[in-house]
């Protein structure tokens, strides 16, 4: 198999999950000013439980997959035999998901949820069906962005024509699952390109299994400390509180998703490197994927520190403005979050070890349970965010210990202090847009254009080798054109 760049992989991808994010910061506003901070509590409400269903059903199916295709894509019989292996043990699993979900509705206290859980639940299959790994594993990332933008297109029309009361929100929960369903028939019908489903095999499931569940485990305690806070939030303080933290959740969900695509798109290739003993071309990766990631994740921190006040007044209302406190605190999450997913998805998974990763994992879940029993209570919706961030720093801590054995860390984190210095001077960029310019619209747009063209044009200044190559390659393909 001919080998993609992986610079045009990381931009398809980036505008898919581009995409993705910017559908809900278009649909969230209209939504929570129709729905409401008790609507739009119990839809993530309603979310946040579905999601341990699609735990189960997915498993760390879709990881493993990625991590073991990849190896074997350029095998054809080998992969087949692969897929298909994965595939039938992801039916079992979603089949299992459901006749838990059928029990799961029967309690009393679900009872004004119910028909949200079963409207969410369709995206379990839908998922399922859908082979999303299939298509990283092949690196059709042009493919899944046009996809997935056409749907997401197709959601946002509904949105405006069905979400036009408070009563609505069955309507918004719905349009979430429309994407995927849509996705999931022609994942099915394209597929044949990499599949031949008329094969047969004798088929080897055991030797999957192990590995699944450790990775499932892993998935699982990293749901915990990912969505414990918004669970245990509305057991403790309401669906109110819960509205009010999800607006602190989505600032920073544009930036936290967009730099994790960094990580998802070079896993493929870092497990095709380590299979095929490839060392230097994935210590050379390493190191620019990791100095690109800071390059990036760095002052999109400060800057979400710097606007979060802003975002949450334009984007969610004054209704909501109680979560900017929290929402500044979930900014630190998105650099630390970043990290982890490095250390995780790109160390020390395709070296398989998935022990490792769970380790790390159920000790961040383990004290987010206990730091959200102790802090909620005292400081609510800023209470949650401070346990989220300090999950992250406990998963952090204990993933440098198991990565340094396969890579050496520190030289991934040379350019660190760099630009953290080139971009500290946005909050006197925030203050001065404060005082010179009028309306928060224009202030947000004055702060992001100054501070972003700034920050840029200092590294080309003092020459930044990552942005510099990606300026020098540029020009070379605009000359040849």
């Amino acid at each position: 198999m001919r080998q993609k760049s992986i610079t045009v992989n990381l931009v398809a991808n980036g505008i898919k999950t581009l995409m993705s994010v910017l559908f809900p910061l278009i649909t969230f506003p209209y939504a929570s000013r129709i729905l409401g901070t008790v609507g739009i509590g119990k839809v993530n409400y309603a979310s946040s439980i579905i999601s341990y269903f699609s735990l189960i059903a997915s498993l760390g199916i879709s990881t493993y997959a990625v991590r073991e295709g990849a190896r074997i894509r350029d095998d054809k019989e080998k992969f087949n035999k692969f897929a298909k292996e994965i595939l039938n043990i992801n039916l079992c699993t979603t089949l299992i998901s459901y006749v838990l979900l059928v029990i799961f509705l029967s309690l009393p206290v679900l009872t004004d949820y119910k028909k949200l859980l079963v409207i969410f639940s369709a995206g379990i299959v839908f998922t399922t069906i859908g082979m999303e790994w299939l298509f990283i594993i092949q690196e059709e990332y042009s493919y899944i962005t046009k996809r997935a933008v056409v749907f997401q297109f197709v959601s946002l029309i509904l949105l405006f024509l069905l979400v036009r009361s408070k009563e609505d929100y069955f309507w918004y929960a719905a349009l979430t699952v429309i994407s995927s369903g849509g996705s999931a028939v022609l994942n099915l019908w394209h597929s044949r390109k990499f599949i031949d489903w008329r094969g047969k095999y004798v088929y080897e499931y055991k030797r999957h299994l192990k590995p699944i569940f450790f990775i499932f485990g892993t998935s699982l305690a990293s749901s915990i400390y990912m969505t414990m806070d918004t669970t245990m939030l509305g057991a403790m303080r309401g669906d109110s509180a819960v509205g009010i933290y999800t607006a602190a959740v989505k600032v920073n969900l544009v930036i936290s998703t967009l730099i994790g695509t960094i990580s998802s798109t070079i896993l493929p290739r870092v497990s095709y490197y380590i299979g095929n003993g490839l060392k230097a071309e994935y210590e050379k990766l390493m190191k620019s994927s990791m100095n690109v990631l800071l390059m990036i994740s760095v002052p999109a921190v400060i800057g979400m520190i710097c606007t979060s006040d802003i975002l949450i007044f334009l984007f969610s209302g004054k209704a909501f403005m109680g979560g900017t406190t929290a929402a500044k605190i979930l900014s630190a999450k998105v650099l630390v979050g970043a990290v982890n997913r490095v250390f995780a998805y790109q160390i020390c998974t395709p070296y398989k070890k998935d022990k490792e990763v769970l380790i790390s994992t159920t000790g961040g879940a383990v004290f987010n349970l206990i730091a959200n029993g102790i802090l909620i209570p005292l400081a609510g919706v800023n209470g949650a965010a401070i346990a989220t961030l300090l999950s992250e720093l406990v998963v952090s801590f204990i993933l440098v210990k198991y990565a340094r054995e396969m890579l050496a860390i520190g030289p991934l984190f040379q350019r660190l202090p760099i630009y953290f210095l080139t971009s500290i001077w946005f909050f006197a960029a925030r203050w001065a847009a404060d005082r010179l310019v009028q309306g928060q619209a224009l202030q947000l747009i004055v702060t992001v254009a100054v501070c972003g063209c700034g920050y840029f044009v200092i590294l080309l200044l003092f020459k930044d080798p990552y942005l510099h190559e990606y300026k020098n390659n540029l020009l070379r393909r605009l000359k040849k054109k």
